[in-house]
């Protein structure tokens, strides 16, 4: 019974919310075209944080956080996470150390007002099937880190769903170093199990979120910049062994 009132509590309010939020929403539409850039990250990540949270109280997680990156609020970032499921981007809104952007399937563009909010986040919307698009969408998350806005890349490029976490892309880690920014390496355990695959109802359940110590991109060797993606593939790993 329990699982039956959460999902209906959190879809009834998940799209009163967002229809609450609509005029907000019309207003930092309007306000991105005119001034677009940091001001409008900082102001929009109130909001989605804030949403975030409020999705993780509503599906029933019990989220704690294992930090030991020893970053700043205002230090930028490339966060590299395993993907478990589908509330991994609520679960890192809600408790990523600073503003956030994610680079995130091409699909999530088309869900109502949710991809507007993503779009005002800086959120890019990458397209694996178009070689040329993808070129470009990596030039600007390279640019919005450049900017100041942290990114989460997900190099799995698709949900574990709580099987094996797969291997990271080869060349996927560039950005950082393209952007001259640190990557955190981040394990999400057990956030699969918030909606577990098939199941058309929240359980509920208890996820952690692992900070791991942060890697410098700059002066890296030849061999170094090969290796990386298994260098933070292992790290991630080691997060879900423990």
């Amino acid at each position: 019974m329990v699982p039956l009132l959460r999902t209906l509590t959190f879809f009834v309010l998940f799209w009163l919310h967002q229809l609450l939020i609509l005029p907000l929403l019309i207003w930092r539409t309007v306000q991105q075209k005119r001034h677009p850039g940091p001001p409008t990250w900082d102001e929009t990540t109130k909001i989605t944080t804030f949403w975030g949270k409020m999705l993780c109280i509503l599906g029933g997680a019990k989220v704690t956080v294992e930090d030991h990156s020893g970053i700043s609020a205002d230090e930028t970032i490339l966060l590299v996470s395993n993907h478990q499921g589908d509330f991994d981007i609520p679960v890192l809104l809600a408790y990523a150390p600073n503003r956030i952007g994610f680079v995130a399937k091409k699909e999530l563009a088309h869900i109502p007002l949710v991809s507007r909010w993503m779009a005002l986040m800086g959120c890019i919307f990458l397209d694996r099937e178009d070689r040329r698009k993808q070129v470009k969408q990596i030039r600007q998350t390279v640019d919005q880190l450049k900017q100041g806005l942290s990114m989460v890349i997900f190099p799995e490029g698709t949900r574990s769903r709580g099987g094996p976490m797969k291997d990271f892309a080869a060349g996927s880690l560039s950005i950082a170093e393209k952007a001259g920014v640190p990557i955190l390496p981040v394990t999400l355990v057990d956030t699969y199990k918030l909606l577990p695959k098939g199941a058309k109802l929240f359980p509920g359940a208890k996820v952690k979120i692992i900070l791991h110590p942060l890697i410098q991109t700059t002066d890296l060797s030849k061999e170094e910049k090969a290796e990386l993606h298994i260098r933070v593939q292992n790290i991630v790993q080691s997060g879900l062994r423990g």
